[in-house]
């Protein structure tokens, strides 16, 4: 027992060291990246795979039952790598390398296993902000698009001026 302590000791030493690394900001596709890698890893599908917590800072934890039992598996996903590492099998250890791009906002990782080849890369992409879906919405629209709502607004404003100015008349006239 004293030496899995000492062995686990040492893995997770070597993932803190890894995670001196810059961490990505977005926990959203963090977590569907590790539940990806992990399904691809075990030849399972990604619906089977349960994100449990975040340990910390870019490192998640998930479960999956694999080999007749509940099994976890830490996640730690960084720059431009991720980190795979089973809970109860050491020896499912990865280190996979993967590209982020940051207009897009999106991570493709490619990765497959020998025992259980997939052709398609992981792509996952973190939820846009609602500035950035508004900004999507528009480029989106037309030009005679945008002309008719530029329009529909000037014509919403120049008829909400003249009844401010009639109902101040009008109480003018009143008092």
């Amino acid at each position: 027992m004293r030496h899995c302590r000492i062995i686990i000791f040492a893995l997770m030493t070597v993932v803190i060291t890894a995670s001196s690394a810059m961490a990505t900001e977005f926990m959203d596709m963090d977590i569907k990246i590790g539940r990806e890698v992990v399904a691809n890893a075990l030849c399972k599908s990604p619906a089977e795979v349960n994100y449990v917590t975040k340990v910390r800072d870019n490192l998640y934890l998930y479960s999956v039952f694999y080999a007749k039992k509940e099994s976890h598996f830490f996640v730690g996903v960084y720059k431009d790598f991720i980190r795979l590492q089973g809970k109860e099998f050491k020896t499912i250890t990865r280190t996979i390398p993967y590209k982020f791009d940051e207009a897009t906002k999106c991570a493709v990782v490619q990765f497959s296993v020998p025992d259980c080849p997939t052709d398609a890369n992981i792509v996952a992409c973190s939820e846009k902000t609602l500035e950035e879906k508004k900004d999507d919405e528009f480029w989106d629209k037309s030009i005679p698009e945008l002309l008719e709502e530029d329009l529909e607004k000037a014509i919403k404003a120049g008829q909400e001026e003249p009844q401010q100015n009639d109902t101040e008349g009008q109480q003018e006239t009143q008092q």
